[in-house]
Formats: structure tokens, C-alpha cells, sequence
């Protein structure tokens, strides 16, 4: 059987009887065996040894590798094929696991990849790994290179290099996550870099632009995306920015195409008033005649109507004639074209002219109020106040709430001396805004003159209730209080106007000059004193104190006014006298004495002090009990 060849005893189960001659042979083939294996090990050894040392050394045998050939990879699921010196570029959340060496030689014994770069095990592990795992501190804010170097033994036989980067899904992942503006545009500006046609990166970068005000970077992004096909969105944003920089003519061109976009009646007025305000009306007139068929066409009338208005402005007639004649073919209404040839020439300064065109246009629009107004004005302005007068009187007739007309009725009402007439209108105004001060104030002021004091009172006492702080109305309820000699009204406005105006001193004397008049000592005592509670350091209050306490014969309140008034005004000697007369009076000689000696202090000229002084003092000495002796009980 072939299992039996070769094997150098036989069969296992063979057995062999006699015969030692042949047993020796057999001993000699199996020594002869093992010495010609031992002698190809060491010849393959020795050549082995032989060829590392020269410099030639494995490359002379094509059996072992010379050259890299290429590293397979498996990269993402899908293999990879790494030529020598070739570089790939891959991202940190790739995975790449190293499946082969392929070299120029039959044998791979001792070849291997190594890199000072990375740690390259866990590539060559199934099932590979993931890049960023590789390097756990790395941020790859900065382009990272990995370099694979393929060694036989130690000898260096290829190499092929890794260039980790981020793509714009990183960085647009980094921007949305970082609370740092200036780093959001950073990673955006990245990330478009590597995705330069990306609509919605160019519009979120634009965005931040916008935000930390750069426009023009904002404004170049919003017209990259614009050119790639319109949207409102888009056009509105790339109009702002225009507009914040000035760009006059960059946005009337955006706003032409939001109006074709839109076709709203807002953005149309938008658009004119932006065009008005940025250009002369001569300028403005000529941009809607140039792009006049850019605009969408149910703006057309509009259009015709606004050149008109224009040419009107900058007084050129017979364009503003042209352009209503225009408006009128293209299906505006004639009363409309009437009311507008008034305006152009009331403009023009024919005023006799505009009222006849403006009563032509109201007898077809008779419920136009702003226009009857306008019709009542120009009368009041020739003069011809009883028209205007009845235009309004008109007007409020069929809107009792018409509020525009009665203001307008009551100046001409006035220059007609006709004040029963402005308080009724003042009354109506009242119905329709109860707690309308002027309204109050001024029919106030009517009745007034008209002697009608009870309803003046009403009107300036709502006043007075709704603001606490009202000076004037309680001024003219003072007056009226002093009409109707009401004492305890007015007492009551004279001391709310001290506390609105404190720092007003004729507020306070008048209040001290009612108690005056009518000896109201004691009323006035108590009403200082609540003053000088709140104002202690108010000198003209302690003055005011001490005349009540004098005229009350109140010694003890006197002095201690006085005291008041010497430490508020030190200088003052009549004080210090009229207190030293006081406390002398009182038997206080001691006190009096004091302050005696206070104004010699003061003025040591002063002949009536010293008199004052020595006779105070003798009296003092007198009145005071020799050492031992007591004054009889």
C-alpha cells in the first residue's frame, strides 16, 4: 500500500524474525537520512546568514521580496490598493483594516508595516479599526499624514502614506455644535471649501456674516446662491444687506425681482418707498419708466399713477397731464384721475382750479371725508370761513365720531369768536375720549371766560384726579376756589401745589399768607409742623412757626423755633436776641445769658447786647441763693 512508502521501519504492525545483517542496513540508511537533513539546514542557514551580510544581500534571490508591490486594504467596507509612494486621503470616522503585503517575491518571511506616526496593530487586526480611535487626542483641525513603511527584517522596501482630514460634514457638524460665532464661520468656510456648490452652506455662512456685520461677505454669498435660481427667501436676505451698505441701485434690482416673485401689494409699497426715499423725485420717476414693463402688470396702474405723482412733485405738469392720461387707458378710475388733477393742480398753486376739480371729484365720491376735509381746508384757507365751517359741521352730521372734524371746526370756530360753538365741540370730542386732558382743559379755559365756573371745577377737578402730579390744573382750580371765596378748596390746592413744588417758595408763602390773612393762627401752627416733620431744615417753615407761636403767645414753641432758626442760620443775631428775650421772660437767665454771649462773640461792638448781658446777668446773680441759704418754700 502507498501509506507504507517511504516510512523507514515498515508497517507498524509489521513484525521481523531473524536475519541481522539486514537490521544493520537498515541503521545505516536512516543515519545516512538524518545527516543530509542536518547538512540542508545548515547549508540554508549558512546561506541565509551569508546573503544579510552582503550588500546585494535577499535581492539576489527572486524567491524573497526586493520591492513593495502594494497594500491591500480593506477601507469602508470596499478594498483599497495602495501603490508604493502613493498617498490616499481618508477621514476620521473611516474604518481601514490591512488585509495583504504584496511583494516581487515568493516568500514574505520577516516583512512587516510600521509607522512612527501611528500604532499600526490595531490595522492589521480584524476587523480593523476606526481612524479617529487611532488618535484619540487628535482635534484634525490640521490635515494629519500618516506614513506606512514596509520593512523585510529591518530593511525598508516601500512605503505608502495616509493623509486624515476632515470633510465638510465635519466641519458643518462643528459649526452647528460650537457656541463660538467666529469659530462657526471658521468650520463653514471650511467645509465650503469643500463643497463649494452646497446652496445651504453659502447660506448658512452668509447668515453669520450678516450677523457680525460683515455684508459684503454676506451680500457676495447671497448673490453666489441668487444666480442659482431665485427665492424669495434669499432675495429678501440679499436686499437687507444691500440696503445696510447703501447699494442703492444693487437693491431696486432685488426688489424687482421680489416683486415678480411675490406680486404682493406690500412689497410694492415697500419697494416705492424705498425708492422714493434713496432717489430725487426726478429719479425716481425715471427708474419706473425704464424697468416700467419689468414690474409685474397688476402693478401697472400703480405705476402710471406714481410717475404722475412724481412729475408732479418735481413740477414738471405736463409729464404728471401725460401720465393721468395714461392711468386712465389703463382702466383707473375717472373720479380717481379727477381727484389726482386737483392735487397736481393745487401743486401748481391753482387753487381756484383745484377746488372746482376736487367738488367735481366729490360729487361722485361724496363719503370721502379725507377729501371734504381737504375741500374745507382750501376754503379756510381763501378766507372763506363760513364754507369750511359748513363742510365740517357736514361731515360730523353723518359721523358724529368723526374726531378729525371736530379738531378742524374748532380753530374756525375760534377765529368766528364763537365760543359757545367750541365748547360743544369740546363736549362732543369729550364723548367720544372721556379722559382726553386737553380736551378738559380747554373747555375748562372756555367756561372759564363764559363765567360757567361749577363746570370749569368739574372739568380741571377730573384732570387734577387723573394725574396727582398736575400743577396747572389745580392752578386754575385756585382761581376758581378764590372766585367762589370756596376757603376750604382753596386752603386744600394751596397745600397739594407746596407739595408738588417744594422747591418753590412762593407755593409755601401763599399757603402762609391765607392762614395771615384770615389770623388763622393755629391753623397755620398745625400745618407747619406737618411741613417741618417732612423739611426740618427748611428755614422759611420755622419762620413761619414762630410768627404762628408769637402771635399765639406760645413762648415755648417760639423758643424752640428759634433754636431752630439759630442752628439754620447762625449768623442771624436777631435770633439769638429775640430767644434771649424769650428765655428772660421765662426766668431762663442762664440760657439767656448764652445767648447774649453769643452775640458779642459775633460782634463784640454790639452795645444793646452788652447791656442786655450785663443787666441778665446781675438779674441772674440776684435771683440765685447765697452758699447755705435756700429761697424761702
Amino acid at each position: 500500500m502507498n501509506s507504507k512508502r517511504g516510512y523507514p521501519y515498515g508497517s507498524p504492525g509489521s513484525f521481523h524474525h531473524g536475519g541481522g545483517g539486514k537490521e544493520k542496513k537498515q541503521r545505516s540508511s536512516h543515519r545516512l537520512l538524518i545527516i543530509v537533513i542536518f547538512a540542508l539546514v545548515f547549508a540554508l542557514g549558512t546561506a541565509f546568514a551569508f546573503f544579510m551580510t552582503m550588500d546585494r544581500g535577499l535581492s539576489s534571490l527572486t524567491i524573497f521580496p526586493t520591492k513593495l508591490i502594494a497594500l491591500h486594504f480593506q477601507h469602508n467596507g470596499q478594498e483599497l490598493l495602495l501603490l508604493p509612494d502613493s498617498q490616499v486621503i481618508v477621514n476620521p470616522r473611516d474604518s481601514l483594516q490591512l488585509v495583504r503585503i504584496r511583494t516581487d517575491g515568493w516568500l514574505s518571511w520577516g516583512t512587516r508595516v510600521v509607522s512612527s506616526d501611528v500604532d499600526v496593530k490595531p490595522i492589521s487586526k480584524k476587523p480593523g479599526v476606526i481612524i479617529k480611535d487611532l488618535f484619540p487626542q487628535e482635534s484634525f483641525e490640521t490635515p494629519k499624514l500618516v506614513e506606512l513603511r514596509v520593512l523585510l527584517w529591518n530593511r525598508p522596501i516601500g512605503k505608502v502614506s495616509l493623509l486624515v482630514q476632515l470633510d465638510y460634514k465635519d466641519w458643518l457638524h462643528r459649526a452647528n455644535t460650537s457656541a463660538d460665532i467666529d469659530k462657526r464661520i471658521a468650520y463653514l468656510e471650511k467645509a465650503l471649501h469643500d463643497n463649494s456648490s452646497n446652496i445651504l452652506l453659502k447660506a448658512q455662512l452668509a447668515g453669520l456674516y450678516f450677523d457680525i456685520k460683515h455684508y459684503r461677505d454676506s451680500a457676495r454669498l447671497y448673490e453666489e446662491i441668487d444666480k442659482s435660481g431665485k427665492s424669495r427667501n434669499i432675495s429678501e436676505k440679499l436686499l437687507l444687506a444691500y440696503q445696510i451698505m447703501n447699494k442703492t441701485d444693487e437693491a431696486l434690482g432685488v426688489y424687482l425681482d421680489l416683486l415678480k416673485l411675490t406680486e404682493e401689494q406690500q412689497m410694492f409699497s415697500d419697494f416705492l418707498a424705498y425708492l422714493k426715499k434713496k432717489k430725487t423725485s426726478d429719479q425716481a420717476g425715471k427708474f419706473l419708466e425704464k424697468y416700467e414693463h419689468e414690474i409685474p402688470h397688476s402693478f401697472r396702474s400703480q405705476v402710471l399713477v406714481e410717475i404722475a405723482q412724481l412729475a408732479g412733485e418735481g413740477k414738471d405738469w405736463q409729464k404728471a397731464a401725460s401720465a393721468w392720461e395714461r392711468a386712465e387707458k389703463a382702466g383707473v378710475m375717472d373720479s380717481n384721475v379727477q381727484y389726482n388733477l386737483a392735487v397736481t393742480l393745487l401743486r401748481e398753486g391753482k387753487t381756484d382750479e383745484a377746488v372746482a376739480e376736487f367738488e367735481k371729484y366729490l360729487g361722485k365720491n361724496s363719503n370721502d371725508a379725507k377729501t371734504w376735509a381737504l375741500l374745507a381746508d382750501l376754503y379756510e384757507r381763501k378766507g372763506n370761513h363760513a364754507q369750511a365751517k359748513a363742510i365740517y359741521e357736514s361731515m360730523v352730521q353723518k359721523n358724529p365720531r368723526n374726531k378729525e372734524a371736530f379738531i378742524s371746526l374748532i380753530p374756525i370756530l375760534e377765529k368766528l369768536k364763537d365760543k359757545t360753538g367750541q365748547i360743544a365741540n369740546y363736549e362732543k370730542l369729550l364723548q367720544i375720549e372721556p379722559n382726553n386732558r386737553k380736551y378738559l382743559f380747554n373747555a375748562a379755559m372756555l367756561y372759564i371766560d363764559e363765567k360757567k365756573y361749577d363746570r370749569a371745577q368739574a372739568h380741571l377737578q377730573t384732570i387734577a384726579s387723573m394725574d396727582p402730579r398736575d400743577v396747572e390744573s389745580r392752578k386754575q382750580l385756585l382761581i376758581i376756589f378764590q372766585k367762589l371765596r370756596n376757603d376750604k378748596g382753596e386752603i386744600q390746592v394751596r397745600q397739594e401745589l407746596v407739595k408738588l413744588e417744594p422747591q418753590n417758595p412762593a407755593t409755601m408763602d401763599s399757603v402762609y399768607k391765607y392762614y395771615e390773612d384770615r389770623k388763622d393762627y393755629k391753623g397755620m401752627q398745625a400745618y407747619f409742623h406737618g411741613v417741618a416733620e417732612h423739611n426740618p431744615d427748611s428755614s422759611s417753615v420755622h419762620k413761619y412757626l414762630l410768627q404762628a407761636a408769637t402771635k399765639l403767645g406760645d413762648k415755648k414753641s417760639a423758643l424752640h423755633e428759634l433754636e431752630h432758626l439759630i442752628r439754620l442760620q447762625p449768623k442771624e443775631k436777631k435770633y439769638y436776641r429775640l430767644a434771649a428775650y424769650l428765655y428772660e421772660e421765662s426766668g431762663k437767665y442762664a440760657e439767656a445769658s448764652k445767648k447774649l454771649e453769643a452775640i458779642l462773640k459775633m460782634d463784640f461792638k454790639d452795645q444793646k447786647a452788652r447791656e442786655d448781658y450785663e443787666r441778665v446777668k446781675i438779674e441772674q446773680l440776684r435771683k440765685t441763693p447765697a452758699p447755705g441759704k435756700q429761697n424761702p418754700s
